[in-house]
């Protein structure tokens, strides 16, 4: 299903018009999708002067609702399933509080749907065209909002961005596959593994380390931003102990770097993934750090796929989830 951002933001900035507009907006979701929803909150706090924007895992967001919640927010929601209660929850919450509700999900006629005032399907896309994906249906909102709201420099370039972004992860994920292997090979009987990153790449750290390595290989991780590093991180680490790092192509890459250099000293099994070797770059100067996610998404698939093969262990196996009431 295509989504019309600009007739969707347009009636949403009327809709609240004659009540001071639109001046915040909540992102709430739970696990990945939380994940996901993060690039779209950092472009936001980085390129708006008069929209503020927060992240919640849902049920915070339910049990510690902000009081500035109203008639003049936005509460964007995601499920997969569009049946996870905690997103669910907040969903109709924010339709209770008066707020524009915008329910992400990939299942039409789902409990998550119904609290929407607005709903993006997209459960009908091919798996891996991320240009339509949940992050980045998030992302293209927040944009569009923001150039609605007060403009966008960059709003032409990073359409254009969105156009060749499928073709760019494509060619990623082919080049990413001897080093997903070689890596997979290297790591499958590691006890641990941790990820780092920063900027609008952090999130993917944090879904590798929780939805991928914990969730789906019982790993034993924990995502470490790289300007926290040397606040504490950097004490465990040593010649044993493995690092995945996420070096990005924006203002953040100082960071990154740092981080890297200090490591390949004083550590010994460190991967680094640069997004400059993924192409990254030909997204466009100063929007390529805000599609950066998805491309890293795209490859950090392909790692955990070899990672699971060489470890013999399915990505689908779960102890609990779904098996026990919790």
């Amino acid at each position: 299903m295509k989504i019309d951002y600009k007739k969707v933001v347009g009636e949403i900035l009327a809709s609240r018009k004659e009540q001071g507009g639109i001046d915040k907006i909540y992102f709430a979701a739970c696990g990945g999708s939380k994940a996901g929803l993060t690039p779209a909150d950092f472009f936001i706090s980085c390129e708006s002067k008069k929209l503020h924007s927060w992240v919640y895992t849902a049920k915070e967001f339910v049990l510690c609702t902000p009081k500035a919640l109203d008639e003049n927010s936005v509460v964007v929601t995601l499920s997969f399933s569009g049946s996870t209660p905690e997103a669910v929850e907040a969903a109709a919450l924010a339709q209770k509080a008066g707020a524009v509700s915008v329910t992400l999900t990939g299942k039409e006629d789902s409990p998550l749907g119904a609290c929407g005032d607005y709903v993006f399907y997209y459960g009908d896309e091919p798996k891996y065209q991320y240009s339509t994906g949940s992050m980045a249906i998030a992302l293209r909102f927040a944009i569009e909002l923001v150039h609605q709201i007060e403009g966008y420099d960059h709003y032409d370039q990073i359409q254009n961005g969105f156009d060749i972004l499928d073709d760019v992860i494509r060619k990623a994920r082919d080049y990413a596959v001897p080093g997903a292997l070689a890596f997979a090979q290297a790591h499958k009987n590691e006890p641990v593994i941790h990820v780092m990153a920063s900027g609008a790449n952090y999130n993917v750290a944090y879904t590798t380390t929780t939805c991928i390595l914990m969730e789906c290989q019982w790993i034993h991780s924990n995502p470490i931003h790289c300007g926290e590093f040397f606040h504490g991180p950097f004490e465990v680490v040593d010649k044993e102990v493995p690092f995945l790092v996420l070096v990005g192509t924006g203002r953040e890459r100082a960071m990154d770097e740092r981080a890297v250099a200090f490591l390949n000293k004083y550590g010994k099994k460190v991967t680094v993934l640069d997004a400059k070797e993924f192409g990254i770059d030909i997204l466009g100067d100063g929007v390529c750090e805000y599609l950066s996610p998805l491309v890293f998404t795209g490859v950090l698939s392909i790692y955990s796929h070899k990672l699971a093969d060489a470890r013999c262990h399915s990505v689908d196996v779960r102890r609990y989830m779904w098996h026990v009431a919790y």
